[in-house]
């Protein structure tokens, strides 16, 4: 099983991502009680994710040069499955551009009293505001470059619980190495040191030291050289940074890769997996359509019984919540009635509809409505309710009506219903075959359908049988 095989749900899911603006940003001013002032900060989010979604959060100082570079970069990413969901909040200055508020002394490596107060200011204001604003799942990553870069060893050195990683860009040497003192028991932070090719000597040696003291106290820490100067250094190694950070993180590539590879049961592979993420970075696995259809469609696939209903048990109860995504609900449809649990099937469809149309997102019902009206409405013996979301789709999709009117002639001719009315959806349906083409519909196909339903008239010795029979002909001939 390749990725190819992703189910054939996978690539008629609405992934519009790439043609819109993936990144929404937005400020937000409060009054810290720290400064006793009103202050600022900025954050990136994507523009579409997972409902019910809780945020990584990625602090970035330095944010007037590297917050737009840095938030771009992680959109794309998680918008991509790269790394869980993850919102970029630019740490402002009181001034923009003035480093006063950090007061990091690298000579005794103390903070000043401006260094404190920004010390409190981020471990308490800010977080209280961020969650406040969004639900997030508790895993911070403070990211620095430079001089912001060498502040952040403070925060290692302090034994600071409430960061749990570290991205450190081309660290700079004053002349002495942070002490290091604090023995981690629990909360041993991860961290990654991204260091320039073409930087200055002292600058790649001192991450070459920064790497190997804290390697030595047997952090999670890793040091990579990106081929960049010390300025070019964030975009050239932001990318390196961010999956770095994550790098045993199950995506849905990985997933499929483990699922391929062995023969171990579906559901113990998504309870590792989910376990897994959730322990390292605090992120259980996603309820979406492709998540959904690793798992549980393979599980079918493999005729796994106790994985199938385990898996289905678990997404049913996840997919409860009223902002469930309604891809996610398709795909549970559409599985349910491979397992021939109509009920259920229809329950998870009925609601797919009915919350895309409720985002105003039905323009992307095209295949699920497909589903819902061919494939489990008529096993229900509710033609009519199909016949209608048919003909909604015609509305919706007006340049591609004649795949709604085939599946119309589908619906009447497989079923004995509506006849007439099928035939003429089906000669309407043949006289637009490139459009059915586009829908993976051959012509000839919709002709021989055409045929049978004629037939099916011919039976009952129909009045109009003769007239249908030389307009089918027609249309048929054409081809």
């Amino acid at each position: 099983m390749k990725k190819a095989l992703l189910y054939v749900l996978c690539s008629l899911i609405c992934n519009t991502a790439i043609s819109q603006n993936i990144m929404n940003v937005e400020q937000h001013s409060f009054k810290s009680t720290t400064y006793k002032e009103t202050r600022s900060f900025r954050v990136a989010l994507p523009v579409s994710a997972y409902p019910n979604v809780k945020y990584n959060i990625l602090f970035v100082l330095d944010a007037d040069y590297t917050f737009d570079i840095i938030a771009s970069n992680a959109i794309y990413l998680q918008t991509f499955d790269y790394i869980p969901p993850t919102a970029v909040v630019a740490i402002d200055y009181s001034t923009p551009g003035n480093r006063n508020d950090v007061g990091y002394d690298l000579s005794n490596n103390c903070l000043d009293s401006s260094g404190k107060l920004f010390y409190n200011y981020i471990n308490t204001d800010l977080a209280r505001e961020i969650n406040k604003i969004l639900p997030t799942s508790g895993f911070y990553t403070l990211v620095g470059h430079s001089y912001t870069a060498s502040y952040l060893n403070y925060y290692i050195d302090a034994g600071n619980d409430y960061i749990k990683s570290y991205i450190l860009f081309s660290p700079e040497d004053m002349g002495q190495l942070p002490r290091f003192e604090t023995n981690y028991k629990t909360n041993v932070p991860c961290i990654r040191i991204i260091t320039a090719m073409d930087d200055t000597d002292a600058r790649k040696s001192f991450g070459q030291s920064l790497y190997e003291t804290f390697h030595e106290k047997h952090y999670d820490v890793k040091l990579k050289t990106i081929k960049a100067d010390h300025m070019s250094i964030i975009p050239a190694g932001i990318m390196e940074a961010l999956t770095g950070l994550y790098d045993k993180y199950y995506n849905i590539d990985s997933i499929y890769n483990i699922i391929e590879q062995t023969d171990t049961s579906l559901w113990e592979i998504f309870s590792t997996i989910n376990e897994s993420n959730k322990n390292l970075y605090n992120q259980e696995l996603p309820i979406s359509g492709s998540y959904i259809s690793a798992f549980l469609w393979t599980a079918i696939q493999r005729n796994e019984k106790e994985s199938i209903d385990k898996l289905r048990i678990f997404y049913k109860n996840a997919l409860m919540n009223e902002e469930s995504d309604p891809n996610a609900l398709g795909v549970m449809g559409d599985l349910m009635n491979k397992l021939g649990l109509l009920e259920e099937a229809d329950y998870f469809l009925d609601r797919c509809l009915a919350r895309y149309k409720k985002l105003k997102q039905e323009h992307e019902t095209l295949y699920w409505r497909k589903v819902y009206a061919l494939n489990v409405l008529p096993k229900l013996g509710q033609y009519k309710k199909a016949w209608k979301l048919l003909e909604e789709g015609k509305k919706i999709y007006p340049d591609d009506k004649a795949i709604f009117s085939y599946y119309q002639g589908v619906l009447s001719i497989e079923n004995n219903y509506l006849i007439k009315q099928g035939i003429e959806q089906m000669k309407f349906a043949i006289s637009n075959p490139v459009i059915l083409k586009n829908n993976f519909v051959e012509p000839e196909k919709a002709g021989e359908l055409l045929k049978k339903g004629i037939s099916m008239l011919e039976d009952v010795k129909h009045k109009n049988y003769e007239a249908l029979r030389r307009s089918a002909c027609f249309y048929i001939n054409r081809f």
